[in-house]
């Protein structure tokens, strides 16, 4: 009861949260760059990592409350793109990030907060604890890495064409191509690694 409890909390706080932000986005632009249509903000805000993997993590939750034994490839996929991803997002505001990026307002504090740092921890934590174990094999890497270079490809495809790119440091207008796909690479790299990491303990995790 107490390991659905924990995953109901955490897709509802990641769904509540990222509702707010939605709300914001499509009712106020926040920087002179962003786009000034409401759904063009949509369509920036859901091109952030940051977002999509809260919203995986949070989906790969809500399943696990209803069903605790999901067993099906596209789950594992979404749950290893979400606990990657939220890894992966901590790492990178905590350590790039943080000190370029001011919210505007109390309330985006606190949502800011709740996406790099509250929800990864609970995340990582509550997998760490309770699983479920038994669904990172290679081929579910191979799944997340593909989606991982899906999503590469339509965020520099997108910024092509917009000249609007969700992180500094692979907005191409200001680094250009060379560094941003640098710097792209190097999260691709530290995806890969992660997932493997997890795997690892995955497999470490199952036979305790």
């Amino acid at each position: 009861m107490l390991k659905r409890n924990i995953n109901l909390f955490i897709a509802l706080y990641a769904f509540f949260i990222i509702g707010i932000e939605t709300y914001i986005y499509w009712h106020s632009q926040l920087r002179p760059w962003q786009p000034s249509t409401p759904t063009g903000r949509i369509i920036f805000y859901y091109s952030f990592f940051t977002v999509l993997s809260n919203l995986m993590f949070a989906f790969s939750c809500l399943c696990l409350t209803f069903n605790p034994n999901c067993n099906r490839y596209s789950f594992k996929v979404i749950r290893l793109n979400g606990l990657v991803g939220v890894i992966i997002t901590a790492i990178v505001y905590n350590l790039i990030l943080r000190g370029i990026h001011k919210p505007p307002n109390t309330l985006l504090q606190f949502t800011n907060e709740s996406l790099h740092v509250i929800l990864p921890v609970i995340g990582i934590l509550s997998w760490l604890v309770w699983g479920p174990f038994r669904r990172i094999q290679f081929n579910v890497i191979v799944g997340s890495f593909l989606s991982m270079l899906i999503y590469g490809i339509y965020i520099f495809i997108r910024g092509y064409l917009t000249n609007q790119y969700p992180y500094p440091f692979i907005n191409v207008v200001r680094v250009g191509y060379v560094k941003a796909l640098y710097a792209a690479g190097s999260v691709f790299i530290l995806f890969l690694g992660l997932a493997l990491l997890l795997w690892v303990i995955d497999c470490f995790r199952r036979r305790i």
